[in-house]
C-alpha cells in the first residue's frame, strides 16, 4: 500500500481528502511537518503545494528533492523532465520511455 502526505493549506487540502487522501496535514508551520515527515517511513509520496515547497530553506529543500523515499511533489512547480526523473528514480523504470 503506498502511503500518500498532502501537507498545505485548508483549500489545497482540502481536494487531497475528496480524492480519498487521509493522510493530510494543515500546518503553520511546514518547515517542520516536511523535516519530519521526511524522515518516516510510512510516507511513500510527499505532496506539498508548489508555492510551499519554495518557502522550504535551502537544506530542507535539497533534501526533499534528493529525497527518493517519500518521493516530494511539489504540484505546479515540476515540469514533465523533472517529473520523470524523479519518478524513475524512486521506480527505476521510465516510464515515458518509447
Amino acid at each position: 500500500m503506498t502511503g500518500i502526505t498532502v501537507v498545505g493549506n485548508h483549500d489545497f487540502v482540502l481536494g487531497f481528502q475528496l480524492a480519498g487522501i487521509h493522510t493530510t496535514y494543515t500546518e503553520d508551520n511546514i518547515e517542520q511537518r516536511v523535516a519530519a515527515i521526511l524522515t518516516e517511513k510510512n510516507t511513500d509520496i510527499l505532496v506539498l503545494h508548489d508555492e510551499d515547497y519554495k518557502k522550504l530553506s535551502n537544506p530542507l529543500r535539497k533534501k526533499a528533492n534528493e529525497s527518493v523515499k517519500p518521493i516530494v511533489i511539489a504540484v505546479g512547480s515540476l515540469e514533465e523532465d523533472d517529473l520523470r526523473i524523479r519518478i524513475k528514480k524512486v521506480i527505476g523504470v521510465d516510464l515515458y520511455k518509447k
